[in-house]
């Protein structure tokens, strides 16, 4: 497996789209809020662990595919979004894979 040059990675580009999880993940917690969940600071910032992990899984598979930047964007804003339903999600594919393998 290759794995890439870290010299030639534009870290501004990795860096906003760092932001556009976050802004996801804030998104997604400022709706469960507005539709009547109660604000409690633990479960905004684990929520926001979670999203980070998931939005950074998207920037290795949009790294891996050489995705252009605005699909890389909008992918890593609902990684935000779906946080912890994204890392399922894949954590299923990858376990059905390996299945496959054996």
């Amino acid at each position: 497996m290759t794995i890439k040059n870290p010299d030639n990675v534009n870290w501004l580009v990795v860096i906003v789209l760092y932001v556009i999880t976050l802004l996801g993940s804030l998104a997604s917690y400022s709706y469960e809020i507005l539709n009547g969940k109660q604000f409690l600071l633990w479960t905004l910032i684990a929520q926001i662990f979670i999203s980070i992990f998931a939005g950074t899984l998207v920037i290795f598979i949009a790294s891996y595919f050489n995705w252009e930047f605005e699909f890389a964007g909008g992918a890593a804003g609902l990684a935000g979004w779906s946080g912890a339903n994204l890392v399922k999600i894949l954590e299923d594919k990858f376990l059905k894979k390996l299945k496959e393998k054996e």
